[in-house]
Order: structure tokens, then sequence, then C-alpha cells
């Protein structure tokens, strides 16, 4: 009776190993497709956020009509500009350094979605730059790139853009890695936010990269 029971035993144990081995192989043989993904690296001030023809923002007069910090055309072009090319998120702003910050900006972002509609509904952030580096806004976004890398090697990034008001390409500080940023930036106008014509840059300049 105990060697025919061991004997059993001995039989589930085999086919609960193969059975392991034949998923552990599925885990392994999955991480070698790496998945292709776009990217939009997004600031805040003078993006979502304008800073309005005195250069300084006024959050008394946002432009909202459904109660969000941000302008309604803001919200409405990143969410047409997310739509027409299903990238991802990462945050670039500073506003990254602390999660209340983030909570507010996905906050206007739910508010906007359920009043509106669309992707602002449900969208989150993919990521964020190093919230513990603070360079050149270009350094910051070319090492995000770098170590998505090495961090995340599954994820390919194949095409992405900058939405910044900062100067990401001219400069002698932005040098270094100008021309990986050639086609990959939409140049905002801070005192007038995200528009419409903005975003169509956008998603000319992510859907015509080379994947």
């Amino acid at each position: 009776g105990n060697k025919h029971i061991q004997k059993s035993f001995k039989g589930a144990w085999r086919h609960r190993a193969s059975m392991l081995d034949d998923n552990m192989t599925d885990v392994l043989d999955s991480s070698d497709h790496a998945v292709n993904i776009d990217v939009i690296f997004l600031d805040i001030d003078g993006v979502l956020l304008p800073f309005g023809e005195g250069g300084v923002i006024d959050k008394s007069q946002t432009g909202s009509s459904c109660g969000a910090i941000f302008p309604d055309e803001a919200l409405k072009t990143l969410g047409n500009i997310l739509d027409a090319t299903k990238a991802k998120l990462v945050l670039s702003s500073t506003w990254r350094a602390k999660k209340a910050f983030v909570d507010d900006i996905i906050d206007s972002f739910r508010k906007y979605g359920g009043k509106y509609g669309g992707n602002l509904s449900t969208v989150d952030f993919y990521d964020s730059t190093d919230v513990h580096y603070h360079g050149e806004r270009q350094w910051e976004i070319q090492k995000w790139l770098d170590n998505q890398k090495e961090i995340n090697p599954q994820n390919c990034v194949s095409a992405w853009v900058a939405l910044d008001d900062e100067e990401l390409i001219e400069g002698e500080e932005n040098s270094k890695y100008r021309s990986n940023f050639v086609g990959h930036t939409v140049k905002i106008d801070s005192a007038i936010g995200l528009t419409p014509q903005d975003g169509d840059i956008a998603i000319h300049l992510l859907t015509g990269q080379i994947r």
C-alpha cells in the first residue's frame, strides 16, 4: 500500500514538475519577444499649464470647464495625441518630484475624461524620468531612454516625442545629445500651452518614425 502511494506521489510530482518547466519556458520565451511602445515625454508647466502673457501661472483662470487644473484645449489635444498614437505617457516635468503633484495631474485627467469621455478618464503615467536626477531636461530624457533598455528590455521604445516648453535642441547645454532629439521634440509656447497644432506635429513625428 505504501509503495503504491509513493509511486502515485512520484508520478504526480513528475507531472507537476513538468508543468512548471513548461510554464517557466513560456515565461522565458515571452521575455524574448520585445514589445514596441511609443512614448510621450510630458512636461506640465508651460505645456498643460500655460504661463499666460504675463509669464506667471494664474491657477484661477485655467480655462477649464470641468474643475481641472489645466485648460480644456490642452487636455483635449493631449487626448487626441493619445488616441491617434496609443503612446504611453512618461512624466518629464519637475512635478514628478512629489506624489501629490502627480495625483493632481491624474485628478485633472479624470475630471476632464469624466465630463467629455475619452482616454483621459483611464490613462495613467507609464513612468517618469528619474525623480532623483535633475539636470538639463534633455539629459533627463536621454537618461530615461538609456536606462529603459536595461531596466525594461521587453519593452522597446520604437518611437518617442517630447512635449516641452524648454529648449531641447539649441544651445551649448543641449549639444551632447542634440542629434538624438532632432525630429523628436515639439517646442511649446509657454504663454499659450499645448495647442491642436502642436498635437498635429506630435502625431506626425510619432507616426513618421522608423519602426
